[in-house]
């Protein structure tokens, strides 16, 4: 029951740390787009990410060989939760402010707990529904404010803020899916070697995506806000991020981790605040406030289950 416990404890601080560094890279990311294009931000950032993974593995040297019967499924979570995600997420980011999108990511526990339930059989309480239609709420709050506030730049102001609102749900459904295949992979394999084919297989796609707008790579070698910004995207909110977020996954289950999503919104929205000088509404906050309260309750829901 200790062991239980003690990594039950590990997996808990692993993914506070891990969410905390998700949090702040809506800032890093938000930075980055004044000088590069989304797909640029998301391949040199895994890039820099598949080196650190794979110094990893050369240092903890892991068992790597995977079974070919199930590379399908590890490839398939690579596409949808990486280059799929970061095209949305990034993408979305050039509508919204950093704020307003780590709000919107607070939706991904609530489409996890749905998944989950239907891939898995998992039985979700009527109280636990309940928590995904308040959470549901709660980011049409959080939408119809930021809509309100774009509408005063006009219709197209508007239209923007609604695309980039649909690119950040359509991101949170891809990293909830990339939670649901993942499960079974970390359990046959490990975080590390789950996270080594799977970064080295999206740094592929992504490099073949960035092919039609290159990459400029004078500018990028030549500015340390650049560099800076890429490294910590690279380092700490992938490869590190990843491989703690697959480990707790082994021990604690989809919707427990996805759940830990709800301190996401937390930091991004201090650090926005503090850091890009961004302004927030009370309408949103409340919006956030009533994502995380219905979130807590399909957790709480699925714990008792």
């Amino acid at each position: 029951m200790s062991g239980n416990s003690g990594s039950r404890s590990i997996s808990v601080a692993a993914l506070v740390f891990t969410t905390t560094m998700w949090g702040l890279s809506f800032i890093s990311t938000k930075v980055l787009l004044r000088r590069l294009a989304p797909i640029q931000i998301a391949f040199l950032r895994h890039a820099i990410a598949l080196v650190a993974t794979w110094i990893a593995v050369a240092v903890a040297r892991p068992d790597i060989r995977v079974s070919l019967r199930h590379l399908p499924t590890m490839l398939t979570a690579a596409i949808v939760g990486i280059p799929i995600y970061y095209y949305f997420e990034n993408t979305g980011l050039l509508y919204l402010s950093a704020a307003t999108a780590s709000m919107i990511t607070a939706s991904t526990p609530a489409m996890t707990a749905a998944i989950e339930s239907i891939f898995y059989r998992k039985r979700l309480p009527a109280a636990g529904w309940a928590g995904i239609l308040v959470s549901a709420v709660g980011v049409a709050l959080v939408v119809q404010s930021g809509a309100a506030q774009a509408a005063v730049e006009g219709a197209a102001g508007r239209n923007h803020f609604l695309l980039g609102a649909a690119m950040l749900l359509t991101s949170a459904f891809a990293w909830s899916l990339y939670t649901i295949f993942n499960r079974p992979n970390v359990a046959s394999y490990g975080a590390l070697t789950t996270n080594a084919y799977q970064i080295t297989f999206a740094t592929i796609v992504l490099y073949v995506a960035s092919l039609r707008s290159g990459i400029p790579w004078g500018e990028v070698s030549s500015s340390p806000d650049i560099l800076v910004n890429l490294g910590y995207l690279g380092i700490f909110c992938s490869a590190v991020g990843y491989l703690l977020y697959l480990y707790a996954l082994r021990s604690l289950g989809p919707t427990v981790v996805s759940a830990f999503i709800n301190l996401v919104p937390v930091f991004g929205v201090a650090g926005s605040a503090l850091i890009l000088g961004e302004r927030v509404t009370f309408a949103q906050l409340l919006g956030g406030v009533i994502v995380v309260l219905g979130i807590f309750a399909v957790e709480r829901m699925q714990g008792d289950s």
